[in-house]
């Protein structure tokens, strides 16, 4: 499990920091200065890339660490926390935090305790499911897949989970890549889409849906109009995210 998250300055000066083991704000001066070292040093590196997340493994303890233009991103993990869904969430959460607080955190000095939406992003994203849908949630999955299917314009049906693995579906083996590399150059998020993102694919055009930690994708058959899979990708991530809220 995640146990905190730091926001940290570009200079090493630590912004902010989010425990969830007593849901409280930390102590910021208790940031060990191997943190701190570490994040000064990979912020002037050339090599350091923000659609990377580095980890580090210290005294027991998991490190990851994602850096932005204005602020580094750290948590501190269990060894037994999955990795994929440790960088999935960091990566996101700090494409969030960037998004919403970016020229903030360059110009604020002291801490940012005081701004409530910050630990409620932090929380919301942490807070993401990111494992297998339990069975009963994976056979309503089964169900919305096989009602879209009965639909003659409708080519196929898939859904995925935040890794790019399909989990219920009919997408042909030949699009399966390309949307494991969408899926995995986006970001999760914990809210729905308000609208399908398009991606032309071979013959088909590809409608895609996140729902939370899952997308949605659905292909109307060639020569029919693309406005029956809108139709249905839409249908299909509302169903399922009155499912899981």
């Amino acid at each position: 499990m995640i146990r905190c998250i730091y926001i940290i300055k570009r200079d090493g000066d630590p912004l902010h920091g989010r425990s969830f083991e007593d849901d409280t704000c930390l102590n910021l001066d208790a940031l060990p200065s191997y943190v701190r070292n570490a994040v000064v040093m990979m912020q002037s590196s050339s090599s350091t890339s923000s659609d990377r997340v580095y980890t580090l493994e210290f005294d027991g303890s998991l490190w990851a660490y994602s850096f932005f233009h204005s602020f580094a991103l750290i948590s501190l993990a269990s060894k037994d926390q999955s990795m994929s869904q440790l960088k999935n969430i960091m990566s996101s959460l700090g494409r969030a935090i960037a998004h919403q607080f970016g020229d903030l955190v360059e110009s604020w000095s002291g801490t940012m305790s005081d701004i409530v939406d910050v630990n409620s992003l932090i929380d919301n994203y942490v807070a993401l499911d990111l494992d297998r849908p339990s069975k009963k949630v994976l056979k309503v999955i089964d169900g919305l897949v096989s009602k879209a299917l009965k639909q003659p314009e409708i080519a196929f049906v898939g859904i995925f989970d935040s890794e790019g693995d399909m989990i219920s579906g009919t997408v042909p083996d030949l699009y399966l890549f390309r949307i494991q590399v969408e899926i995995s150059q986006g970001v999760i998020k914990p809210v729905m889409d308000i609208v399908p993102s398009t991606i032309k694919a071979g013959d088909h055009t590809l409608q895609m849906f996140n729902v939370n930690s899952l997308t949605v994708v659905v292909a109307s058959q060639p020569g029919e109009s693309n406005l029956h899979a809108i139709s249905t990708v839409g249908e299909i991530a509302h169903a399922l995210n009155e499912k899981l809220s």
